[in-house]
């Protein structure tokens, strides 16, 4: 038997049949990759379903070829119990092999699956997570923690130092342009853009400070802060106060995000990145100069290579890096091609669901030795 045939064997064998659990904060902040993992399934063939909350926006992930499982479907507490009994109703129809929980604050029930069902779950952290959030595992289930950057995956080593032999880092895939939107068009004004939530004014001072600075210099351009949150008064007012009301404008989450940043020139991450950043990945993808505020975990970021670096409290940093992408369009540009170079070779999409789908195997390798174990104990 050839090679092929035996790796084809073995699939057909141990077929694969993930069941990925997340809540609405991954649905709203990595739609995009999750619905390149989700398409990237069903062309392996793998068959998948996605357990969310019954109040979550699933339209932006779903594929034909996906199933669907709200849970909780009756949101009262009195119902708990009627809730778990139509959930795993659901998945034993579907009878999947391994879960992938996506999603900390679903570890918990990820957990409770697992060991109903008597599976193995891998785990993906997509952040640095304070002791008080931080997901309980079950060594006896837990077949892989996924880290989604090189720093999340040395703090999950020193967090969880006795299972950092399970510790794996796989890249979030995306599709890279063939072309860069940064400066693309001489006579467009130039564009600059943020994508964060505006949860404290302190966030946009020094950054909204320096922008101040380079229209008093003449500087030509216009800037848009997409999100929203408690401190948007407090922001908007701001504005205001800096005479930047013609230049600055505060809009809603937009999808696809990807559409504007094609239009773009610049991103601007104004505080360091305590999470992935998946909008930075698109912004990069299509080709856009990133100016990002140090400290963050993102290893797309390489200093001055497909990044320049400011430091957040500083708007005089600020203010230089800007200026210098504004004054200096080659150096900007050749940060965005470099920025997709290293895309194309560390987060494709192809790579990003070869991995995964080869960690669901091993997952199910591993704990079928684990119960071959236990039984000759």
């Amino acid at each position: 038997m050839s090679q092929g045939q035996t790796n084809t064997a073995v699939a057909v064998k141990n077929p694969v049949r993930p069941a990925l659990i997340v809540d609405r904060s991954t649905l709203k902040n990595y739609a995009v990759p999750l619905r390149h993992l989700l398409t990237g399934l069903a062309d392996e063939p793998c068959p998948a379903v996605i357990i969310c909350p019954s109040d979550a926006d699933a339209g932006n992930v779903l594929c034909p070829s996906v199933e669907l499982i709200r849970h909780p479907i009756l949101r009262i507490p009195l119902f708990r119990a009627q809730n778990r009994k139509i959930l795993f109703d659901k998945l034993e129809k579907f009878k999947p092999s391994v879960l992938h929980c996506l999603s900390g604050s679903k570890a918990r029930l990820t957990v409770r699956i697992a060991t109903q069902l008597d599976i193995p779950y891998v785990l993906t952290f997509n952040a640095l997570q304070g002791s008080l959030f931080r997901p309980r595992l079950c060594p006896s289930h837990c077949a892989a923690l996924i880290a989604s950057s090189e720093v999340i995956a040395d703090y999950l080593a020193k967090v969880y130092s006795r299972l950092s032999g399970r510790i794996e880092q796989i890249n979030i895939g995306v599709f890279v342009d063939d072309t860069c939107a940064c400066f693309s068009e001489i006579s467009r004004v130039t564009s600059m853009v943020t994508v964060k939530a505006l949860d404290r004014l302190s966030d946009f001072e020094p950054l909204l400070n320096a922008v101040r600075h380079l229209a008093i210099d003449g500087y030509e351009f216009i800037y848009a802060i997409i999100g929203s949150g408690p401190a948007e008064r407090q922001i908007h007012e701001l504005i205001k106060g800096l005479g930047l009301s013609q230049l600055v404008t505060i809009i809603p989450a937009i999808h696809p995000i990807r559409t504007l940043f094609a239009g773009a020139d610049i991103f601007i991450q104004p505080q360091p990145a305590a999470e992935f950043d998946s909008c930075l990945l698109e912004a990069m993808s299509v080709g856009m100069a990133v100016a990002t505020a140090r400290g963050g975990i993102d290893d797309l970021l390489i200093e001055d290579q497909t990044a320049v670096f400011f430091d957040p409290d500083d708007e005089l940093r600020i203010y230089s890096a800007l200026q210098k992408l504004f004054d200096q369009h080659d150096f900007a540009r050749g940060l965005a091609l470099a920025g997709q170079i290293h895309l194309r070779k560390h987060h494709s999409v192809s790579r990003m669901v070869d991995t995964l789908v080869q960690t669901y195997r091993n997952a199910q390798q591993w704990y079928k030795a684990q119960l071959s174990y236990e039984a000759e104990k």
